[in-house]
Parts: C-alpha cells; sequence; structure tokens
C-alpha cells in the first residue's frame, strides 16, 4: 500500500518507520526540510510541499496527517481538499477534539477517519494503539497499516462513526 505522511516531527516520523518496515510506500512531507530528508534516508519518497506529495500519490489516495491538533489540521485539510475525491481516504493521527473531528469528516470530500493515537515514544517499537473513529469501509482498507502502525492486529479497532476515535482516546 503506498500511504502518504504529513508531519514528520516524533510521532509521524514512528508511524513513517512502521509503515516502511511493514513492506509499504511511503511519501513524506513536512514544513521542516531536514525531517523530509531524514525520512527518505529511511526509505520514504521525499515531498516538498503537500501538492508534490498529492502529486506522488496513487489515483487513489491514502493520507495520514500526524500534525499538532487544531489549527495545523484544519490548514492542511484546507490545503488538500482540491485535491481529494470521494475515493480518497484521510487520518487524522493526532488527538483532536472529537467534535472537530467530526465537523472535518463532514466538510470533507474524502472519506475521513479520526484516529486517537496512543504510545508515545515508546510507539517506535513497541506500536501505537490506535482508536479509529470513522467509515467501516475506509476503516478496513486502511488495516494493513493500522496493523504496521499500532501494536499489530489487537493494536487498533474501529470505534464508530466520525469522532468516535478521538472521543474514546
Amino acid at each position: 500500500m503506498q500511504l502518504g505522511v504529513v508531519g514528520l516531527g516524533r510521532m509521524g516520523r514512528i508511524v513513517v518507520d512502521r509503515v516502511l518496515d511493514a513492506g509499504h510506500d511511503v511519501v513524506a512531507f513536512d514544513i521542516d526540510g531536514e525531517a523530509v530528508s531524514a525520512a527518505a534516508d529511511a526509505g520514504a519518497a521525499p515531498a516538498d510541499s503537500l501538492d508534490d506529495l498529492v502529486d506522488r500519490l496513487d489515483e487513489a489516495k491514502r493520507i495520514w496527517l500526524m500534525v499538532p491538533a487544531g489549527d495545523a489540521v484544519d490548514a492542511a485539510l484546507a490545503e488538500l481538499e482540491p485535491h481529494l475525491s470521494d475515493e480518497d481516504i484521510v487520518v487524522d493521527g493526532g488527538n483532536s477534539h472529537f467534535e472537530d473531528s467530526t465537523r472535518r469528516a463532514a466538510s470533507t470530500d474524502a472519506a475521513y477517519l479520526d484516529c486517537g493515537t496512543s504510545g508515545g515514544p515508546a510507539g517506535a517499537e513497541l506500536g501505537f494503539s490506535l482508536m479509529v473513529g470513522g467509515p467501516e469501509a475506509a476503516y478496513e482498507e486502511l488495516v494493513p497499516v493500522f496493523d504496521a502502525v499500532a501494536t499489530g492486529p489487537d493494536g487498533h479497532d474501529r470505534m464508530g462513526p466520525a469522532g468516535s476515535g478521538h472521543y474514546v482516546k
């Protein structure tokens, strides 16, 4: 599977590394060029902007946002939105407020998965615990990625509709 990852801080970089280690392809972007270079050194395809990230992804785009909750998520979605269709999936892996997740899910064309993420820096070795809300079909499609990022198949589950993943977290 190919996954675009936006946000390569501590947690985003763990997502990149675990997804690559599981044999998936990653296109990586961050506003910090050094973080993008480090992800490229690990095997990710580097992107120098969100537009470049979208251009490098397959037709059916799978994008994981690991940016700070709040305005950064809204800004990333606003920039991505013109490139997204109802065939695409966006995961908000930050710990956004569940009402923001519900609003975002309703306003984006893509299937929106809110993914409460626990595990911190130890997640690099052990994997995260993921609580996912949003459309079941989108969740099921990304199970291989969730298996890679989490502690395995028992480390993630779908909690219910949009907002429920961040609510449970």
